[in-house]
C-alpha cells in the first residue's frame, strides 16, 4: 500500500476518534444548549435543513463541516436512517455543486486561471497518481471534499468517475453518524 494511503487512512482513523471524543466531552460539558440548538433547527427545518445545511457545506469551501449537521440530527433525535440519507443526497448535491462550480466558473474567473496556472505541476501528478481514488481520500477522510470536488472539476475529471467516486460518502456519513450518537448517549 503506498505510504501517503496509509498515512490517510490512519489519519481519518484519528480523526473519528477525536470525534467521538469532542462529541462526549461536548455531550458532558453543553449537551443541554447544544440540544436545544439542534431541537430549535430541527423544528424549524426538519430533515431537509439536514440535507440542505450538509449540501451547503460540500458547495461552499468553509462554509461548515457537515458533521455538525449530523450532530443537529442525533440531537434533535431524526432517525437514523432518514439523516443518513439527507446528508448523502445533500453531499453528493453539494459536491456536484462543487465539481460544475471548478469546471466552469473558476476557470473563467481570473484568479481561478491563476490557481490553475500555478499549481498545475503540483496538483495534477497527484490526481494522475490517484485519479477518481483522489476524490474517494477526500470524500471518506477529514480532508476537504469540497475543496477536492472543485479541484478535479478543474482539472477536468470527468463527472461520472467523481459521481462513483462520491458515492463513498454514504458509507462515510454512516460512520461518522454512529461515532457521533455513540458519543452523545449518555455512558
Amino acid at each position: 500500500m503506498d505510504k501517503d494511503l496509509k498515512k490517510l487512512i490512519f489519519q481519518s482513523i484519528i480523526g473519528i476518534i477525536i470525534l467521538v471524543v469532542i462529541i462526549l466531552i461536548l455531550g458532558k460539558l453543553v449537551k443541554e444548549p447544544i440540544t436545544e440548538f439542534s431541537k430549535l433547527f430541527i423544528d424549524f427545518f426538519g430533515i431537509w435543513g439536514v440535507g440542505l445545511g450538509v449540501m451547503l457545506s460540500d458547495t461552499l469551501p468553509a462554509f461548515m463541516i457537515p458533521d455538525v449537521f449530523l450532530v443537529f440530527g442525533v440531537a434533535g433525535k431524526l432517525g437514523d436512517f432518514e439523516v443518513i440519507c439527507f446528508s448523502f443526497v445533500g453531499s453528493l448535491i453539494g459536491g456536484s455543486n462543487a465539481y460544475f462550480i471548478g469546471k466552469y466558473i473558476i476557470p473563467r474567473i481570473e484568479f481561478g486561471q491563476k490557481f490553475i496556472k500555478k499549481n498545475e505541476d503540483k496538483l495534477l501528478p497527484y490526481l494522475d497518481k490517484y485519479g477518481m481514488w483522489a476524490v474517494v481520500i477526500a470524500a471518506t477522510t477529514p480532508l476537504p471534499y469540497s475543496w477536492m470536488s472543485y479541484l478535479v472539476g478543474s482539472f477536468k475529471m470527468s463527472y461520472s468517475k467523481f459521481l462513483l467516486a462520491s458515492l463513498t460518502r454514504l458509507p462515510r456519513f454512516a460512520i461518522y453518524y454512529y461515532a457521533i450518537k455513540l458519543g452523545w448517549i449518555d455512558i
